[in-house]
């Protein structure tokens, strides 16, 4: 059963060829940490927060890392 709400989603610091994806549930931005990963590109960051949403049953707002500070 799909949950309610949106996982709010950022890609940060790009650190050399490598970047990190992030994301937390709406409802949770202000009392957990995000899951991240170190990935290979923006693609494929961006490709592992959609798989991780889809899993959830829940939609992706991309925000800006520095509003998630």
């Amino acid at each position: 059963m799909p949950q309610s709400g949106k996982l709010l989603a950022w890609i940060d610091r790009e650190n050399g060829d490598a970047v990190v994806a992030a994301f937390v549930g709406a409802a949770a931005k202000n009392t957990r940490a995000p899951a991240t990963r170190v990935c290979a590109s923006r693609d494929e960051a961006r490709r592992w927060v959609e798989a991780e949403a889809s899993a959830f049953g829940l939609p992706v707002e991309w925000v800006d890392p520095t509003e998630t500070r």
